[in-house]
């Protein structure tokens, strides 16, 4: 019977097999299991966190965090018979935690178990049709600042189904289990995936892509709120979705000419109802080695809960190069967006001029960006809404909103894909300066430092309007010849006057002078200058600016870099936007350095700091410091880091300390 098998099997890879692979892998034997890689690790850690912090309302909370993790990971790879009949990866990962947390005089102990697996196996390899099954459950772990770390646990489960050929497609089922909890916030969702995808191929300039995707998702979002009882919503999702990608390249003798762009067809139900068509598409034509021109254009309907947003946009253009200094680049461009309340048209030109050139006393850049547009802006509320504006919230820096005059409590922020919902006064906190209002992220809260959020809000708009707009942007740089020292030169004006109708009350005057030196040296970089800004709708200030940096490799063993800057600037109308005595002025500065040092060949440490302190309008400040450790020889690796972080926050302020360990031996 075994021998009947073992004949078998070989006839099963003579048919699904052509001679030509055969040939090429006649060095993989048959065999009923066959085993090609097998290896494993012992993972060891744990970190210490110790916290203290004092809210400005009198609040004073101490919480200490010992967490100490035993993991065996085996990894597993091979095949059923042949490598082209049945090839299979296999991945099981076990381990125990012991976890105590004291807050003030609560004390919590918890054990717990560590299951993951990463199971995947591809049937038919190369052959006209192929299957593909996979399953995986892990467990990952997000260290915040001054704050539990975020757990997210997911179980995915799916199976592909691969057509090949001219014209290969893929069927894919997948459903997905993810549980993420914080001392914030806890979400549990499960989303079932069936995604169809189709790709012609056939020619390398010619790349189309069609893929239609279902998903139906149930989440329930639990938000603790500090003395209040936790807030519960229920978020299903049920999405059907068309993408069509094209990107073609087409030639013209020895020009080549290109289209690209993508069709979006989007329908969504449950907690967000949203139905969306998008098309993009470009067109570059290369008419000779100086001339080309292009043509773009963009059709929206987005339709939501909340409002109907067509918007439609065209623009036509050239660029231009005239020997190799001057490049010009000319664009015509008009919009229309219409809305439930309101809408708005706007068409315009811009002309660039990028120029570059040796002269007697150095290499001289310029570049001049010059345009105007006419807006006709009509509003039945006197509101208008924004949608998805990104904005990268980074340390304590406050961040400016696109759009004045926004409506109190519209302002909504989530994470780059619409998941999250975060929590104003807890993960972020807004600040109206003048008609404009800022965005600064909260260290306590669950936004990343450099994180990108998408904020979506109400901006005051006029019933009805028609304004221009005057955009002037010119840059200098000379970089003086045979010094290490260059100049800098810059003047930017942004001009809203009213043509006609009513004054929306949002129309800006901004104009910027900027004047600045650079001295380079390699390793050594600084860099200084003086600005002068004017506006409207936001304080006028003087502003100086100083920065530098030193980055060097000094030897195969030792490198650095050091690094500050700072900032003095003076509001010169600070009575007319009412601040308050103290806040008329923004002094910040900032420090950071970090070092490696090989103090063997298998023993390496590295230091860090950083410093930021701002006084004045905004009263922040963040510090840490810190350092690592990590010993590697053969299969072995430890790692030992400790870091100390400090913070202030308008009133709020705190300190950790956090030490991390990390014992790794694979066989």
């Amino acid at each position: 019977m075994k021998r009947w098998h073992a004949q078998a099997a070989v006839l099963i890879v003579l048919v699904l097999v052509p001679a030509g692979s055969l040939r090429a892998q006649r060095s993989a034997p048959i065999q009923a299991v066959n085993i090609t890689d097998l290896e494993g690790d012992l993972l060891l850690s744990g970190h210490y966190r110790k916290d203290h912090e004092t809210r400005s309302t009198g609040l004073i909370t101490d919480e200490k965090d010992l967490l100490f993790r035993e993991e065996l990971g085996l990894r597993a790879s091979g095949y059923n018979y042949h490598p082209n009949l049945f090839e299979w990866h296999a991945g099981l990962r076990l381990g125990l935690t012991q976890q105590r947390i004291e807050i003030n005089d609560d004390r919590f102990d918890s054990d717990g178990t560590i299951t993951g697996y990463n199971l995947s196996g591809l049937l038919f390899k190369e052959k006209p049709i192929s299957v593909r099954a996979y399953a995986a459950k892990s467990e990952e772990f997000t260290d915040r600042s001054f704050a539990r770390q975020i757990e997210l646990d997911s179980r995915v489960n799916g199976a592909e189904v691969l057509f090949n050929g001219p014209f290969p497609v893929s069927l894919l089922y997948e459903q997905s289990d993810e549980f993420e909890e914080s001392d914030i916030r806890t979400d549990d969702e499960t989303t079932d995936l069936l995604r169809v995808r189709v790709t012609d191929a056939r020619e390398r300039d010619r790349f189309t892509q069609l893929t239609f995707e279902h998903e139906d998702t149930d989440k329930t979002a639990t938000f603790f709120i500090p003395g209040g009882m936790p807030i519960v919503q229920d978020l299903p999702d049920e999405r059907d979705e068309f993408n069509l990608a094209n990107r073609w390249r087409f030639r013209d003798g020895p020009n080549t000419h290109s289209l690209f762009g993508h069709t979006r067809l989007l329908r969504r139900r449950g907690s967000f109802n949203n139905d969306l068509f998008s098309l993009n598409q470009r067109l570059d034509l290369q008419h000779s080695n100086t001339l080309s021109t292009f043509y773009r254009g963009q059709i929206l309907s987005d339709d939501t809960d909340a409002q109907q947003d067509d918007f439609i946009e065209g623009e036509i253009g050239l660029i231009k190069k005239y020997y190799s200094s001057l490049t010009v680049t000319g664009r015509v461009f008009g919009s229309d967006r219409q809305l439930d309340s309101g809408s708005e048209t706007r068409y315009g030109t811009f002309v660039d001029l990028d120029y570059q050139k040796k002269t007697p006393v150095g290499r001289y850049n310029s570049s001049l960006g010059v345009g105007t547009d006419q807006e006709t802006q009509t509003s039945e509320s006197g509101q208008l809404g924004v949608r998805d504006e990104a904005v990268v919230l980074a340390g304590v820096t406050p961040q400016r909103l696109r759009e004045p005059n926004i409506v109190p409590g519209t302002v909504v922020v989530t994470d780059g894909f619409n998941a999250v919902t975060f929590i104003e006064g807890i993960d972020y906190r807004l600040q109206s300066i003048g008609q404009f209002t800022e965005i600064v992220r909260m260290v306590t809260g669950t936004i990343a430092d450099g994180q990108l959020v998408l904020v979506d809000y109400d901006a005051g708009a006029a019933e009805d309007a028609e304004f221009r707009t005057d955009r002037i942007n010119w840059r200098h740089r000379l970089q003086l010849k045979g010094t290490p020292v260059a100049l800098i030169g810059e003047y930017r004006l942004r001009d809203e006057k009213l043509q006609s109708g009513d004054d929306p009350g949002n129309l800006d005057r901004e104009e910027v002078i900027l004047l600045g030196a650079e001295f380079r040296v390699d390793p050594v970089t600084i860099a200084g200058e003086y600005e002068q800004r004017e506006q409207r709708l936001f304080p006028s200030s003087r502003a100086y600016r100083f920065r530098g940096t030193y980055d060097r490799a000094i030897n195969d063993v030792f490198s650095m870099t050091l690094g500050g800057d700072y900032e003095k600037l003076r509001y010169t109308d600070a009575d007319d936007f009412g601040f308050e005595p103290g806040r008329d002025f923004l002094d910040r500065y900032s420090v950071f350095g970090h070092t490696t040092v090989k103090l063997r060949r298998d023993l390496l440490a590295r230091f860090e700091a950083s410093f930021t302190d701002m006084r004045g309008r905004d009263n922040d400040k963040l510090a840490r410091v810190g350092g690592s450790l990590n010993f590697r020889q053969g299969n072995l690796d430890f790692t030992i880091s400790a870091h100390h972080e400090e913070f202030e926050q308008e009133g709020d302020d705190g300190e950790s300390d956090v030490v991390r360990f990390t014992f790794r031996r694979s066989f």
